[in-house]
């Protein structure tokens, strides 16, 4: 199964990122929207990986879990990667997230030990849509710059979760596998 270990935000939240995904738009460029259910936060994308690795993985995830505990985090601002001038994913930030930074890095060190490999640093973030191409980079910075500080509320960071992805035309389905809440 193709997979990942994310947080979920809450309906609220994404509401809110969806009010801001309809502000950014598709005329100036061609943007693929994350759909309102799959908004969430990525600690660690896996790939493909079997059954025997799952379980390795749910196990050292719900140690993990046991190790951090539930706090609230703050969705703020929006910005984009790898830069201004070229536009590939629109992401809304993570503010007040050395939780979820430290829970990330003991996500990266359980599964390096698992034998994956390390990724780019970690930078909690909720990916809001990926853009295919720009028709007009003035007009997208310009509605980029309109979000910049935007608050798009809180969540309750309660549960780290194995998620199955699987492709589709119509775009990916994620469903969750196992789900290990965090210490009170």
């Amino acid at each position: 199964m193709r997979a990942f270990i994310a947080i979920e935000v809450n309906d609220a939240v994404r509401s809110n990122l969806v009010k801001a995904q309809d502000r950014i738009g598709n005329k100036a460029a061609k943007i693929k929207f994350v759909e309102p259910e799959n908004l969430h936060l990525t600690l660690k994308f896996l790939g493909e990986i079997d059954e025997t690795t799952a379980e390795d993985v749910k196990r050292a995830l719900e140690e993990i879990a046991k190790r951090h505990r539930k706090h609230r985090a703050r969705v703020r601002g929006i910005g984009v990667f790898p830069n201004p001038n070229y536009v590939r994913v629109i992401w809304a930030g993570i503010e007040n997230d050395e939780g979820i930074r430290a829970i990330a890095e003991d996500v990266e060190k359980a599964m390096r030990r698992l034998g994956f490999k390390k990724e780019k640093d970690f930078v909690a973030h909720i990916t809001i849509g990926r853009v295919k191409f720009v028709r007009d980079k003035l007009e997208l910075a310009m509605a980029l710059k309109e979000l910049a500080n935007e608050d798009f509320g809180e969540f309750e960071v309660e549960a780290i979760e194995l998620k199955k992805s699987t492709l589709t035309p119509k775009g990916p389905i994620y469903e969750t596998v196992a789900r290990f809440e965090l210490a009170e």
